[in-house]
């Protein structure tokens, strides 16, 4: 402040007085909005907390085909027209969990789904952490020892004329979210996944159908071709070919052909909730593709093709 006289000083210490005054105001208004809206959330209703073991369970409430519309928040939705309400939704599942038993076990990306069934089908789907579980053994094994020690029914949410009813285990964390309807007071339940097809029938109906493979039509795919694999009259696999090296969709069928009948075999399934994905390989061990194979029934599935 060298050069000013005592009243250019003053002007400019209440000057910064005024600015550091101003600043603190700001600074207690950010953090008393920061508290409102945590209360506000508290308010809400957050989640209960998730079993360590288990991926993100809370999302499930939505249900299949719900993805889109629901909000994040936990408990928030249009309620839609019910004939039910809370308790009755509740209590309908709190009777369930008596029959509960843990279905076939499938492997998704980073972890497993296991399905929670009461005897007419598929109630909730747990996905565990391949952290928690490295093997599909280990990972029914935790679900059923978490079952055993005892579910309840939690507080039911409702969105669009369905309740979403936690499932707690016994330290009241949260597991899976079954689904009750508002209208018909039943709870919603997927196919079971109880598989009449083991892992070795399904290689050994893929090794058969092998047999009856033919090469069907090739379609243009702009840098490729897509040729069609049939099995019983439909398409079962696809096969992309470059065009570099198969430059005419004849040249395709007839590199396919060779191909197989050099010889093909089935790899080990994949299991994917009722489905196995069967690898096919070629005479070197390459694969060439995969079949797909139901694992209630037996049956090869067909596959949509693209369009011409």
């Amino acid at each position: 402040m060298m050069g000013m006289n005592r009243r250019e000083r003053l002007t400019l210490l209440a000057a910064i007085v005024a600015v550091a005054a101003v600043s603190a105001l700001l600074a207690n208004a950010t953090f008393v909005a920061a508290a409102n809206a945590g209360s506000v959330a508290m308010a809400r209703g957050a989640a209960p907390p998730k079993a360590p073991w288990a991926i993100n369970p809370q999302v499930d409430w939505r249900g299949p085909g719900m993805a889109g519309w629901a909000p994040a928040r936990w408990g928030w939705g249009r309620p839609g027209n019910v004939s039910i309400d809370p308790a009755q939704a509740k209590a309908a599942v709190e009777a369930d969990i008596p029959g509960f038993r843990v279905g076939t076990v499938s492997s998704f990306k980073i972890g497993w789904l296991v399905p929670i069934e009461d005897g007419k089908g598929v109630v909730a789907t747990i996905r565990v952490s391949n952290v928690a579980a490295s093997t599909a053994e280990q990972a029914k094994a935790i679900v059923e020892e978490s079952l055993r020690k005892g579910w309840r029914a939690g507080e039911p949410r409702l969105a669009r004329g369905v309740y979403a009813v936690p499932l707690l285990d016994s330290k009241g964390s949260i597991v899976a979210i079954a689904r009750v309807d508002g209208r018909s007071g039943e709870i919603i339940r997927g196919p079971s996944t109880v598989l009449a097809v083991t892992p070795e029938r399904a290689r050994s109906i893929a090794n058969d159908a092998i047999k009856g493979f033919v090469v069907g039509e090739v379609r243009d795919r702009g840098g490729s071709w897509i040729v069609r694999v049939e099995y019983g009259g439909k398409a079962v696999m696809a096969i992309a070919l470059g065009k570099l090296n198969t430059p005419t969709a004849d040249e395709a069928a007839r590199a396919v052909r060779e191909s197989l009948a050099k010889g093909w075999s089935a790899g080990e399934p994949r299991q994917f909730r009722s489905f196995y994905a069967v690898p096919i390989l070629d005479a070197n061990g390459n694969a060439v593709g995969r079949i797909v194979i139901d694992g209630r029934t037996g049956e090869v599935m067909g596959i949509p093709l693209p369009k011409k």
